[in-house]
């Protein structure tokens, strides 16, 4: 038998043939052709398709389209586009791919196969469908649609680069597999609470914080801001000064809907970059590093962890973890009472910026959003902020009911009227007066 890779194949096939000869099919052939061979004619039909192969030139090439693994999609889809278009946020893709691939989809037969496993081919809207149960069972509506959003990235890619001529999520131009709608958020910091938060954050975590309230960017653009997208920011040796209109340029490729968009920098962010802008040696940060990155510079992948954390001492509750660094039983339930997210942040700093009165359309320009009935449903007010409204409406209530007391006491001067003798008589058509009754 030759020592060429198809050698060796049809060596091990031969073996196993002979094993199903004399005790029936072996276990190692799923390992090497990637199926079980039952019986002795499936061998003998297994050694004729490789034949074939060999005499059609295909052997040893990538498996066929319709025999592609939503894994084998994803894997692709990795290489080609994340790696690609996103670098930096490369190993978001990989983790969310991951979970995807994990996550135990039912067959319409009953059994059960991880999504990684399925082939394309079976891959219909009820599958999409299945998948969103699957996830719904081990998250809340946020996540799965998470995972649903980027499943229907990797399809519409694929059908662009060739690998798909459909998507199980739209037929006919109608969409057939939509996003849950949760209750819409509008939690925002408490009084007293912002404060309680930042002492309880670490100083990377802190400064994280304060770019989310000064610039409403979301988590994953504070982390990928680069030094070469702070506008405005001079530094002459060890001095740091500002031109008057500095700016953070968020680019297209590192936004959510992948628009850049510009905002300007507050005097407080402004305190925050400067004492970032040197590493602990007093070098000044090279442009290509990362604003909050860590000292060195180099791009933090994580900051749950430190959030929880924070959350829990800012609340008066302990931090406990388990053997495999999650979350104690005590104080996840603990923090989702607490039910304050990073995110939330964000709508933090769009709202102080509306009550501060800034105007609705810029608002939504440094958020990001696309129109503005978005922001608009996004925002959220206080119940201090209400309550500040409606003493507000109090006092100028008063302030009209005082109007209206001092004309009805005759604080005012009233207005003549035809009984003041003032006034000379109406007169009819034919010039007589006409009495007054």
């Amino acid at each position: 038998m030759p020592s060429t890779p198809m050698g060796e194949v049809l060596s091990r096939l031969a073996l196993q043939l002979q094993a199903a000869r004399r005790t029936g099919p072996s276990v190692q052939s799923r390992q090497h052709f990637n199926r079980h061979i039952e019986s002795k004619t499936e061998a003998e039909e297994l050694a004729v398709d490789l034949r074939k192969q060999i005499r059609a030139g295909k052997f040893g090439q990538a498996a066929p389209r319709e025999g592609m693994t939503l894994r084998q999609l994803a894997d692709v889809y990795l290489e080609r586009y994340a790696q690609v278009e996103h670098p930096d946020t490369i190993d978001d893709f990989r983790s969310m791919l991951n979970v995807i691939c994990r996550t135990e989809v039912s067959r319409p037969a009953g059994s059960a196969l991880p999504f990684g496993s399925w082939r394309l081919q079976d891959i219909v809207t009820d599958t999409i469908e299945r998948f969103r149960e699957a996830r719904r069972a081990k998250t809340g509506v946020g996540g799965t649609n998470r995972s649903l959003s980027r499943l229907r990235a990797v399809f519409n890619w694929s059908i662009k680069v060739g690998y798909l001529d459909a998507t199980p999520f739209k037929r006919h131009g109608q969409t057939l597999v939509k996003l849950s709608r949760g209750l819409s958020r509008s939690r925002r910091l408490d009084e007293g609470e912002g404060p309680a938060l930042l002492a309880a954050c670490n100083p990377h975590l802190r400064a994280c914080v304060e770019a989310a309230l000064e610039t409403g960017m979301r988590r994953g653009e504070i982390l990928g801001l680069r030094w070469r997208q702070i506008e405005g920011m001079r530094v002459d040796g060890s001095k740091v000064t500002w031109a008057p209109r500095a700016e953070l340029a968020l680019l297209a490729a590192d936004t959510k809907t992948e628009r850049s968009r510009r905002i300007p920098i507050s005097g407080r962010l402004r305190g925050v970059l400067e004492m970032r802008r040197f590493d602990p040696a007093g070098t000044l940060m090279p442009p290509d590093s990362f604003v909050f990155g860590n000292a060195l510079g180099q791009r933090v992948q994580n900051i749950k962890r430190a959030w929880e954390n924070a959350v829990l001492r800012a609340h008066g509750e302990q931090s406990a973890f388990t053997k495999t660094c999650n979350l104690t039983v005590d104080a996840r339930a603990a923090l989702n009472r607490i039910d304050l997210h990073f995110h939330d942040l964000r709508r933090e700093a769009g709202s102080r910026w509306l009550e501060g009165g800034v105007p609705l359309h810029t608002v939504k320009d440094w958020l990001g959003h696309t129109n503005i009935a978005q922001t608009s449903t996004y925002l959220a007010g206080t119940m201090k902020t209400q309550h500040d409204a409606m003493a507000a409406f109090d006092v100028r209530r008063h302030s009209l009911q005082g109007i209206a007391t001092d004309v009805g006491s005759g604080g005012q001067e009233r207005p003549q009227t035809a009984t003041t003798g003032d006034e000379k008589p109406n007169k009819n058509a034919d010039g007589r007066g006409t009495a007054i009754m």
